[in-house]
């Protein structure tokens, strides 16, 4: 077997462009981020084609970290982790390796075995993260992530002081203390806002990963961060002109590699550093993302009550109800409203009994005055749902980059779990 000392870190730098990160690295001169992309290339490429029909983040890092293609692990959307065996899991049980999972989309921690501490992503709302104290840090991002664009300020007040509550313990005081620095430094430019925000939220998570690697042995790391993959869909730019809020991200995400890759010592730890697949820089005239800014208002409004929400990262929700009849009678009405111009305005489908899924099924420009209908009513579009202006779009072409691992010159998303599980094979 490979000696039992060598570590595996994993960087999920979601979605990342290689050649805009490039232009921006080099504009700001940030050296672990040049760094990192001078190490070996491999072109990797998703099974899946189209956005929303299965090239997304909570489809595609399932399948790296599943060794399955979609159609076999049958994960279609956010939230909807399953208890399949994971890359921590199989390398924890045939190598006997500890382990640690931060932040990766629709993840599992399945067994309890090697495993160090395990965060699920902000809407994975059938997993609980380890250890416990991760509850409280996690109580604001959260909350923050599913509602932003329409707060309960009672709600966001409790979130607040738990989260507070993590801080203030004596070994995590330190991470308070980073927090309040850069806070602090974003007043002015470019602000303190939901992007900031969620900037910052990587970085805590990674400064809390290495607190936790710094007393425990961790043999296998893998750390997922969505921050550039937000900036890219709403603060692309047109290079030299880059918006303040990505400069921010970009130089926020070099402070986050000298964290995990400063000192790393490349004889007994394997690196890597991939993005599932990237982003291309889009236009007004492209796809275009509305989110609802509250689905129990919009819910209520179009007769639906009485139903648990999980809002999702974009333009969807997952919709829990008391009974069948309940369950039927949404699945009905929201699959009767269309556009003013007769265009079906939801997807739906049943996930369970009780459970439904309904994203808007709606991609491009929408004019000022348009209205939801049904059989009942008539309400304004713009009333409800807010226009996210994206900027950024999915291809299905990803990148990894490694100074010691490996790969052919491209490889399929699904394949790369075989890869990594061969660093450990007996020889």
């Amino acid at each position: 077997m490979s000696d039992a000392r060598t570590k595996l870190l994993i960087i999920e730098l979601n979605e990342f462009c290689p050649s805009y990160l490039k232009k921006l690295a080099l504009k700001y001169d940030l050296y672990y981020l040049k760094k990192f992309l001078d190490f070996r290339h491999t072109h990797s490429i998703s099974h899946d084609e189209k956005e929303f029909e299965g090239l997304d983040p909570w489809v595609q890092w399932v399948s790296i970290h599943s060794g399955l293609t979609s159609d076999e692990h049958g994960i279609e959307r956010l939230g909807e982790s399953k208890q399949k065996k994971q890359l921590w899991n199989y390398l924890s049980e045939k190598s006997n390796l500890s382990w640690g999972v931060i932040g990766p989309l629709n993840a599992s921690r399945g067994s309890s075995n090697g495993c160090v501490t395990f965060c699920p992503d902000p809407w994975n709302y059938l997993e609980k993260p380890y250890p416990d104290e991760l509850n409280d840090l996690l109580a604001l991002p959260i909350y923050v992530s599913k509602n932003y664009l329409a707060f309960n300020f009672l709600s966001l007040i409790k979130k607040f002081f738990k989260s507070f509550l993590f801080f203030f313990k004596k070994e995590n005081f330190f991470i308070f203390k980073v927090l309040i620095s850069e806070i602090s430094k974003s007043i002015l430019r470019p602000g303190i806002n939901i992007h900031t925000l969620t900037t910052l939220f990587d970085y805590v998570l990674v400064l809390y990963y290495s607190k936790i690697k710094s007393i425990k042995n961790i043999d296998i790391s893998i750390l997922f961060l969505n921050h550039i993959a937000h900036l890219q869909h709403h603060f692309w730019e047109d290079f030299p002109k880059v918006h303040p809020q990505m400069e921010y991200g970009v130089k926020i995400c070099n402070k986050i590699f000298e964290i995990l890759i400063k000192d790393i010592n490349l004889k007994q730890n394997k690196l890597l550093i991939l993005n599932g697949f990237k982003q291309k820089k889009t236009s007004k005239n492209d796809i275009q993302i509305y989110r609802q800014i509250n689905p129990r208002i919009l819910l209520k409004k179009l007769g639906i009550s009485e139903v648990k929400i999980e809002q999702n990262m974009t333009n969807d929700a997952i919709l829990e109800f008391q009974s069948f009849i309940k369950t039927k009678s949404a699945l009905d009405l929201l699959s009767n409203c269309s556009l003013n111009t007769g265009e079906k305005l939801f997807y739906v489908s049943r996930m369970s009994k009780n459970k439904l899924f309904f994203r808007l099924n709606i991609y491009h420009h929408v004019e000022h005055d348009a209205f939801i209908k049904n059989e009942k009513m008539k309400i304004p579009f713009y009333k409800y749902f807010k226009n996210l202006n994206r900027t950024g779009s999915h291809i299905n072409q990803g990148d990894i980059f490694s100074p010691n691992i490996k790969f052919p010159k491209e490889i399929k998303n699904h394949k790369i779990f075989n890869y990594l599980i061969s660093i450990y094979d007996e020889k």
